[in-house]
């Protein structure tokens, strides 16, 4: 046996509007029968407790409004009043704490002959909105850890009206945007010094295209990364373009990244402001000795392990200049290496390989800007292990083969993902002001177990 009575009663407290809520709660076990405590608990939830009492408050609220405007109903004169009742309307609103059936007033004003409902002068409601803010918030982090269809599945455990995959989508779309412009005013004036780039793809879902382009700047100031910017299927000029002019990033940034041409030079042309992961540098190397079709694979190898013997050693000598201070001897190793490479990219020019030489001829500089920097002591990443990672969480949600998606969806997505990925405290901060969380400041509630009877 279980049943819920509530009785509410309402009273003015100067400015407050306070609604006081008297529950009567029965539960009944039957005396052969043994439950746990979780049994308990389900079962106070599917009493649906909390929307009965929200339903009970909001619309308390209502009708004492509507006195305060109107005067009681049927007291003498109301005929005479400026505002006169002029019928309800029915609401409900889906939160958190599941679907509430609202019966709201309307009040017409004979001065300007218009209608209104009161209780919008206390409380938003969203305007036709079912979905409110705060159950939309859950469908969206929700989604991006899951599919749209596994966010609605264990969305009914929250509460069973829950929205459908289309409304999640819809909301994922909208509160994507939103965070990206959110983000945007986070990074202007930002001037970061270290900034890192990488790309990767997905399939596509619109007509006429097989992939998706994802485009990803990453910014780190005093060791915490900065999502600079997320988009798909733009150009890495524009991006950068949008960046500067923002100034996100300025003329004594670093830029980290790949080989890959279009990135780099929309980052810089400077090669000294652009550095080459160096992972990736044996890898390109690797893959332009194959191109060239002149070396076997065994004698590949041992280019790549030269070039990677060059180059860690390298960065072995910039580590220990950072604890010994040595300047002159880390200039020297970096004249060492740069005129290795360049030896390199001669021996192989006269072997056939041609685009491999070229590749170490054109990138020799931009191997050792880390080192350039650890001379005037400061840090720069040699590799882009940072944003590798970054790249990882877009995989884990967004690159399952079956997935297909469009540039608008995908790219809202990842926004989300990625903002709250790189900085909890600007989640949180756009969290709260999506659902307006500084409004419960206004808000005073307490509970009181006046009495608890039972029969044993």
């Amino acid at each position: 046996m279980k049943e819920i009575t509530s009785d509410l009663r309402i009273k003015e407290v100067k400015s407050l509007h306070e609604v006081e809520v008297i529950l009567h709660v029965k539960i009944g076990i039957p005396e052969d029968k043994r439950v746990t405590v979780g049994n308990i608990a389900t079962a106070i939830k599917d009493l649906g407790i909390e929307p009965k009492i929200a339903e009970q408050i909001i619309q308390t609220i209502d009708e004492k409004e509507v006195e305060r405007h109107c005067g009681t109903k049927y007291s003498r004169c109301n005929g005479e009043q400026r505002y006169q009742r002029a019928g309800t309307s029915n609401r409900n609103p889906v939160t958190a704490v599941g679907k509430l059936n609202i019966k709201l007033h309307k009040i017409k004003d004979k001065e300007t002959n218009g209608t209104f409902k009161p209780v919008k002068n206390i409380i938003e409601l969203g305007g036709k909105r079912v979905y409110q803010e705060d159950i939309s918030m859950i469908c969206v982090e929700l989604a991006t850890k899951m599919t749209y269809r596994d966010t609605v599945k264990e969305g009914k455990f929250i509460t069973k009206d829950f929205p459908s995959p289309c409304t999640v989508n819809q909301r994922v779309i909208e509160y994507g945007a939103k965070i990206q412009e959110f983000n945007t005013g986070k990074i202007e004036n930002k001037g970061i010094k270290t900034v890192l780039s990488d790309g990767t793809k997905t399939h596509s879902q619109e007509k006429g295209m097989d992939k998706n382009d994802i485009n990803v700047i990453l910014g780190v100031e005093n060791n915490e990364k900065v999502i600079l910017g997320v988009k798909v299927n733009d150009s890495w000029n524009d991006m950068a373009k949008g960046l500067r002019r923002i100034k996100a990033f300025d003329n004594e940034t670093i830029f980290v990244g790949d080989g890959e041409k279009e990135m780099r030079y929309a980052m810089t042309t400077d090669e000294r402001l652009y550095q080459l992961d160096l992972v990736h540098a044996a890898s390109i190397t690797g893959y332009k000795l194959w191109e060239d079709r002149i070396m076997s694979l065994e004698d590949r190898n041992t280019v790549v392990g030269k070039l990677q013997s060059a180059l860690y050693s390298l960065k072995n000598s910039v580590e220990k200049h950072f604890q010994d201070k040595n300047t002159e001897a880390l200039k020297n190793r970096i004249d060492q290496t740069v005129a290795e490479l360049k030896k390199m990219s001669k021996e192989l020019w006269k072997l056939g390989c041609r685009k491999t030489a070229k590749f170490i001829k054109d990138y020799s500089n931009s191997m050792v800007v880390f080192a350039r920097f650890a001379v005037t002591g400061r840090w720069v990443p040699w590799n882009s292990n940072i944003i590798e990672r970054l790249m990882g969480e877009i995989s884990k949600r967004t690159k399952h083969k079956w997935m297909r998606w469009t540039t608008r969806g995908l790219e809202t997505i990842i926004n989300i993902i990625l903002v709250r990925y790189c900085s909890e405290k600007n989640y949180e901060e756009f969290k709260n002001k999506i659902m307006k969380s500084e409004n419960l400041m206004f808000i005073m509630a307490e509970v009181k177990i006046s009495s608890v009877r039972g029969e044993f």
